[in-house]
């Protein structure tokens, strides 16, 4: 039976929410009925997977990527539990209104929630059930008599006079009906595709997210940002200010066939409450009660501690009249209380001073710097509140391993924690839900999926290895790289050590355990003698390469072709970058790091496992030109490996600096497939607009990777002429940007091969990976060891784009928490790949990352091109005038692109033609 009019999809199973039950539906409520108390059962069952139509769009649809073509059908049909709740609505109608304050140009958010919550105080009658996002948008479910559409409202916030006698301020607040009206039928056309993603889709999915999120959003203890509410129960105090809460995800989804809420866990970095001066020496890392620290405060410190402090909202200790209202801070002052002066009535004075003579109390540490918030404040009057996200920050590196572990979760634990977070949203208790007649069912859906047969590898001399179904791993041994490199002109190490710390019996063993792990792996030109220097990591590294290269001409009459660097725990990272630009960009020669705790094993005073060499050896393989394994063509759907109809396959991606940076630019790249296996890539790489996702230098980047494989394609195979088939996989891009992609980045790939006469169809796929959806296991025999989903896992049905070509594929196995599967949009495919054929050449692709003997989550050009973006640093010499991490310039944005720009060095000739980033 079709939806009745007026309701979003089917309507079934058991329900929270408001409204009546359903009528003409196919299911009933559950036992209990809907409304206030009603919660799901820790064993809650799991709704049919046969809720989830297949949707194949009419032809009349507009959609913004290649409408669905079929569904797929290759693998193991098996059914899998997805965090994804079916949303359902008998609303008919939704009324939009503007809300505006009167009072100020734009009405800051913290306000505009205030002004509406003191409104439902004084007007229950008419705002108790409405939905507001706390910025413009009011949502009724029933029209309101308002005269002319319109009305405004009179608030003031404080009650009474204040201290000094002034009168409360008196804020308008304008309420405004829109010309649209909300349908929600529209979704239910739309989901079953027979309407296109138009402004009213938007608009009515917008509204309905504003209603679910209400309820949790007036809860005083939650903290929310755009999507996600945290609760303080099971938080954890990491240090260095930062605390960690626990969070709800949720987000209203069209797929095929019904409207879902996306319901995922997720982790808020806070700011831990307190006394600020207790926070503060906590952040500079100083001795709890050290406030003498304080005192004498370096400038890097200050600078630190602005940073943090920024935007931090604070109520003070000193006055009870402020009622515990929030300040907002800005930075630290570089001088004290008895230091900072102001003028007020035309007297000056000190903050100590004012304090002291206002309130008739003294400062016990007046030599701390002032905090600015308007007016300067002491630091020990401030109080942080409990629950403010840290939203544009990032935690400390040290730090790192503590979030990542508070925040993982095994997929059953995972599980448990969305079906708990129902109560904590409220589904069953929301009015707003009932006034809106929407219902969320209590179980999450059990939808349709199949796991890939994996590829059959191939390694050195055409041996096959067949791989298990959903494994995700293998052992390459005994076989030899598909085809192995050579160390021409010998290697040499250089360890960033004292000599007294690695004496020459310690490197000539690791020396000898690393020829053999690139030796048994098929490398050859491996000897054990390779020329040593030992360089102090304190000082300037290229002297110490220059004098390694030095050692070995002098020793050899060549120039080695492969550098190895032994480097300290501590400053790794700024003695990598040296090593990398000498060998990358300077010197065309091949560098490998080994960090010092890795290849040393200190309890059995010897060198690491065998197992560890061989990892590098993977690595060192693609560096020096080799290919280390290929897939099987026909697990391509034999795409790959004909030299008569050659295919390239490329990757891009974008990376930005973090959010709280100013001045540094973003980072662009494109890498490309050589061989007929799309087992060897080229890359380029280019400086952007800072945090532009949107790649500038396309076309130019697609030139050179095109030029690299015709080069290749002539020197190599003896084969003249361009790709077929170009297969872009691009990572970065959300779903807001696909158009934009359409319209300024395929015109770009479109162009550059016409213009060297590469006349090539283009497929353009997107890969995300910062989305919420997740797969579990209907049992754990199901599921891998990890209770993971098995590798090759694809899903289309039921959680897929009601119009468009996507589809969900989970290539990897689960290592530690809960596995995200890659989802792939297909914006661009001329050439006519069906799901089946385009999905498992996806799949394939995760098998041949060079770097691993495990299938990876992404395609590996997606993999590659992330790399090469987050190696853009090593393109800037060290000693240079320029660095992308440091640099915070008072100039403008254009000058500073500018910068980068013309400090930015390409990589050697003789390394851009190998994997330098392998």
């Amino acid at each position: 039976m079709p939806p009745k009019r007026g309701s979003i999809g089917p309507q079934r199973g058991g329900l929270r929410g408001g409204g009546p039950p359903t009528r003409g539906g196919r299911g009933t409520f559950p036992a209990g009925g809907v409304g206030r108390g009603s919660a799901p059962s820790a064993s809650a069952s799991v709704a049919s997977a046969s809720s989830a139509p297949r949707v194949v769009p009419g032809k009349h649809i507009v959609s913004i990527g290649v409408k669905r073509p079929s569904y797929g059908a290759s693998g193991r049909a098996t059914t899998v539990i997805t965090n994804q709740f079916e949303l359902t609505s008998e609303c008919p109608k939704i009324y939009h209104y503007d809300a505006v304050g009167t009072e100020e140009k734009v009405t800051p958010k913290p306000l505009m929630q205030e002004l509406y919550q003191k409104l439902k105080l004084m007007h229950p009658e008419i705002f108790g059930s409405l939905a507001f996002d706390g910025r413009k948008n009011l949502y009724s479910s029933t029209y309101l008599p308002f005269p002319n559409d319109r009305a405004e409202y009179q608030v003031q916030l404080q009650e009474g006079n204040s201290a000094n006698g002034k009168a409360p301020k008196v804020y308008r607040v304008r309420f405004q009906k829109t010309h649209q009206e909300i349908i929600p039928e529209v979704l239910n056309r739309f989901v079953n595709g027979q309407a296109s993603h138009d402004n009213d889709v938007t608009v009515a999915i917008n509204s309905l997210n504003v209603v679910l999120s209400m309820f949790p959003s007036e809860n005083p203890r939650y903290a929310s940002n755009a999507r996600s509410f945290f609760v303080p129960d099971g938080k954890k105090a990491l240090g260095l200010g930062v605390t960690l809460w626990n969070g709800y995800f949720q987000s209203v989804r069209p797929t095929a066939g019904r409207m879902v809420v996306n319901i995922d866990v997720s982790t808020g970095m806070m700011y831990t409450p307190g006394p600020l001066v207790d926070i503060c020496l906590e952040v500079l890392k100083r001795p709890p009660r050290a406030y003498h620290t304080l005192e004498k405060m370096h400038e890097n410190d200050r600078k630190a501690l602005s940073k943090y402090l920024n935007r931090l909202k604070i109520h003070t200790t000193h006055n009870p009249d402020m009622n515990g209202r929030p300040r907002t801070l800005k930075i630290v002052l570089p001088t004290s209380s008895i230091e900072t002066k102001f003028t007020i009535e035309g007297k000056t004075q000190t903050v100590q001073q004012y304090y002291e003579a206002t309130y008739k109390k003294s400062l016990s540490y007046p030599r701390i710097p002032c905090l600015t918030s308007g007016a300067s404040l002491p630091m020990e009057i401030c109080n942080v509140f409990e629950g403010q996200l840290r939203t544009r920050a990032q935690p400390p590196p040290e730090l790192t391993k503590d979030v990542v572990e508070f925040a993982t979760k095994k997929p059953g634990d995972r599980l448990a924690a969305i079906k708990k977070s129902l109560d904590a949203l409220g589904y069953g208790q929301s009015p707003y839900l009932r006034a809106f007649q929407l219902q969320v069912k209590n179980e999450p859906s059990r939808v349709e999926a199949r796991v890939l047969p994996p590829p059959t590898l191939i390694y050195g001399g055409k041996k096959q290895l067949p791989l298990a179904v959903g494994a995700g791993q293998w052992d390459m041994a005994p076989n030899k790289f598909f085809t192995n490199a050579n160390v021409v002109s010998g290697w040499a190490i250089l360890v960033c050590s004292r000599q007294q710390w690695w004496p020459p019996a310690k490197v000539q063993a690791i020396a000898q355990a690393f020829a053999k792990g690139c030796t048994d792996c098929g490398i050859g030109g491996m000897n054990t003698q390779p020329t040593v220097e030992w360089a102090d990591p304190n000082s300037d590294i290229k002297a110490g390469l220059e004098r390694l290269g030095g050692a070995h001409a002098k020793k050899f009459n060549k120039v080695p072709s492969l550098l190895v660097c032994i480097l300290p725990m501590n400053g790794a990272a700024t003695i990598y970058r040296g090593i990398k630009h000498f060998g990358d960009v300077q010197h065309g020669v091949a560098t490998q790091c080994m960090l010092e705790n890795k290849c040393w094993d200190k309890k059995n005073d010897g060198p690491a496992r065998p197992s560890y060499f061989a990892n590098i050896a993977l690595k060192v393989n693609a560096k020096l030109g080799g290919v280390n394994v290929v897939a099987s063509p026909k697990d391509t759907g034999n795409l790959l490996g004909d030299p008569n109809n050659p295919v390239m396959i490329l990757g891009a991606d974008a990376i930005h600096p973090p959010p709280e940076s100013q001045g540094r630019p973003s980072f662009t790249a494109v890498v490309g497939s050589l061989d007929m296996h799309a087992s060897k890539y080229v890359a380029s790489c280019r400086p952007q607009t800072s945090k532009q996702e949107i790649i500038d230098d396309m076309e130019e980047m697609t030139k050179e990777v095109l030029q690299d494989y015709l080069g290749y394609r002539k020197q190599a195979e003896g084969r003249e002429g361009g790709p077929k088939k170009m297969i872009w996989f691009r990572d970065g891009v959300s779903e807001g940007q696909f158009q934009q992609v359409i319209d300024h980045e395929i015109p770009k790939i479109r162009g550059e091969p016409m213009v060297m006469k590469v006349d090539a169809k283009i497929t353009f796929v997107v890969v995300g990976k910062r989305h919420h959806v997740r797969f579990f296991p209907e049992t754990a025999s199901a599921g891998d060891r990890t209770g993971n989903c098995l590798a090759g896992t694809v899903v289309e049905q039921g959680v897929s784009h009601p119009v468009e070509f996507d589809y969900y594929l989970q290539s990897h196995a689960g290592l530690l928490g809960t596995s995200r599967p890659a989802h792939y949009n297909v914006l661009v495919d001329e050439n006519n790949l069906q799901p089946d054929v385009l999905q498992q050449l996806t799949y394939t692709l995760c098998h041949i990352y060079a770097r691993s003997t495990r299938s990876v989550s992404i395609p590996a050009p997606t993999y590659y091109a992330d790399i090469v973006c987050s190696r853009s640093a090593n393109h800037y010499d060290p000693k240079g005038p320029f660095h992308p991490d440091s640099y915070e310039a008072n100039s403008s944005g254009t000058k500073r692109l500018e910068d980068a720009k013309h400090y930015f060095k390409n990589v050697h000739p003789t390394t851009r033609r190998r994997m330098y980033f392998s």
